[in-house]
């Protein structure tokens, strides 16, 4: 069902998965809808008990697209280093397929104090405050992870 790295050489012992999610704080979400065009947004995340997280408006391009098809996938890449004269780049990726929700209760809650404690970890009380006060004025969603590869060059 889902393909496999093709250059064997590059892909990344077992637990780097998490390890990029976790050191990880950009990413890509692709999305299909309607029309049938992709649409890659990229986006702040936190990957959180086993799933990745990102909070967004409560309406637009990316949610309507998931309404339509929940399917999506998620790249992010890390330790990235240009490496001129052997004209090619380090780095470390992750490429994960799953299927994004709508989250709520306190799940949404500790989801957005997850990403609070991921960016913000010196103004907890302010976030827990923010939160509280803006819980209504956006949506939290979760990719369940059905199958993710990770793959790098580390010289």
């Amino acid at each position: 069902m889902f393909r496999e790295i093709q250059n064997t050489k590059k892909i990344l012992p077992e637990g780097a998965v998490e390890e990029v999610l976790k050191a990880g704080e950009e990413g890509v979400l692709a999305t299909c809808g309607e029309d049938g065009y992709p649409y890659a947004t990229p986006l702040n995340y936190v990957y959180h008990n086993g799933a990745i997280y990102f909070h967004c408006a409560l309406t637009g391009h990316k949610l309507d697209n998931i309404a339509f098809n929940p399917k999506v996938s998620f790249c992010v890449y890390v330790e990235t280093e240009l490496m001129p004269s052997k004209f090619s780049i380090k780095f470390k990726s992750v490429v994960a397929f799953g299927k994004a929700e709508d989250v709520s209760g306190d799940e949404k809650k500790e989801a957005l104090l997850a990403l609070v404690h991921r960016f913000s970890p010196d103004h907890i009380p302010a976030g827990e405050k923010y939160i509280h006060n803006d819980i209504d004025k956006t949506r939290v969603i979760k990719i369940n992870i059905e199958h993710a590869t990770a793959k790098g060059r580390l010289k």
